[in-house]
């Protein structure tokens, strides 16, 4: 699913362009991959951050403060399923959450290779129904 994020208006000289970027706190570093922004950066003008996810995903979102960088740190939320944020805080408050779900969340490559399987199956028994 695409989430959307609009973006205020910002004194470009100050601050850098907004970002979004799904996390993956499979190390404790995180890995991000960043979506897009749709904006002027040149005028500062409002914008719209957009990125792929799927319900569950942490999700984070800055802007640079290029006179202040400590103001800088992202913002963390998880993608709920109707598609909106809900904020779980800084860095590692996101990393505590992400642990403490990482159990409730499905092995993706284990259902892919259970996918293929039944895939195959259902083939076979087409099969053998249009045998019969």
């Amino acid at each position: 699913m695409k989430i959307t994020v609009e973006t205020d208006s910002y004194n470009e000289r100050r601050y850098g362009k907004p970002w979004v970027a799904k996390v993956d706190f499979s190390n404790a570093k995180g890995d991000f991959s960043f979506g897009d922004w749709t904006g002027d950066h040149c005028t500062g003008g409002e914008g719209i951050l957009s990125l792929d996810t799927n319900p569950g995903d942490i999700v984070a979102t800055g802007q640079k403060d290029n006179r202040k960088p400590r103001n800088s740190a992202p913002i963390f939320f998880v993608v709920l399923h109707d598609g909106s944020l809900e904020n779980i805080g800084n860095k590692g408050e996101a990393y505590k959450f992400y642990l403490e779900n990482k159990e409730s969340a499905p092995d993706k490559d284990a259902l892919l290779i259970e996918k293929e399987s039944l895939v195959a199956r259902l083939a076979e028994i087409e099969k053998l129904i249009k045998k019969a």
